[in-house]
């Protein structure tokens, strides 16, 4: 560097980089919180099934988005991570929620068939933008159960105030990082969208703190 001082594009992008795999590495356990409490309890009480199979189709178009287009990992890479997690969460709401059969395996035979599709190349960046796009719709319409069923019972249940507080976190680092890294402003919307939801969540986590769900399990069989 010949003592000179990097310039600062240099430093934004070292930055960016840098908060971008940060990001990657803390979502490796950023659902273990919630993972921790249903697994103590031996209940998924208070927890949507459906904000957890719409949050997974969420990722699901967030990582394929970044892939597609070709971004660099660090852009998008928690995505993955989380899809990971989601799953293991995915099957202990299941587990005891007692849900039916068919609705494991009609979310494991989704999630089947659109990788592929993309592993085969069959999506392509143009699908993929509209695809981000009708996101943000997929990303509210899987907080707004969670955040329904928490004002009618004025209870969070085992929802862990840990992972909402951390996915707001993450999701303002990432409005830095989309900006930097070329991911666009599609991404950028779902991000402000997220940090709202999430910001929600907390919020809700908070005010009804210490009272008691009504609901013994989570949403089942008659949760469509």
């Amino acid at each position: 560097m010949n003592g000179n001082v990097p310039s600062s594009d240099l430093l934004v992008s070292t930055l960016s980089k840098g908060l971008g795999f940060g990001i990657i590495a803390f979502a490796c356990i950023v659902k273990l919180p919630q993972i921790l409490k249903i697994a103590k309890s031996r209940s998924a009480s208070g927890l949507s099934m459906l904000s957890f199979e719409l949050e997974q189709l969420a990722l699901s178009v967030h990582a394929t988005y970044g892939f597609i287009l070709g971004l660099p990992f660090s852009a998008y890479g928690e995505a993955v991570v989380l899809i990971l997690q989601n799953v293991f969460l995915l099957s202990q709401v299941y587990s005891f929620a007692k849900a039916p059969l068919w609705r494991p395996l009609l979310v494991a035979g989704a999630f089947g068939a659109a990788l592929s599709c993309v592993s085969a190349g069959k999506v392509t960046p143009s699908m993929i933008k509209v695809a981000y796009d009708l996101n943000n719709f997929i990303v509210l319409a899987a907080r707004m159960p969670q955040i329904w069923k928490n004002y009618q019972s004025k209870s969070t249940g085992q929802l862990s105030v840990t992972v909402y507080i951390a996915n707001a976190v993450g999701c303002v680092a990432r409005i830095f990082t989309s900006l930097q890294e070329g991911g666009g402003y599609a991404m950028v919307r779902g991000f402000l969208l997220g940090l709202v939801l999430n910001g929600t969540l907390v919020y809700q986590c908070i005010a009804y703190s210490g009272k008691k769900t009504q609901q013994k399990t989570a949403v089942g069989p008659k949760e469509l």
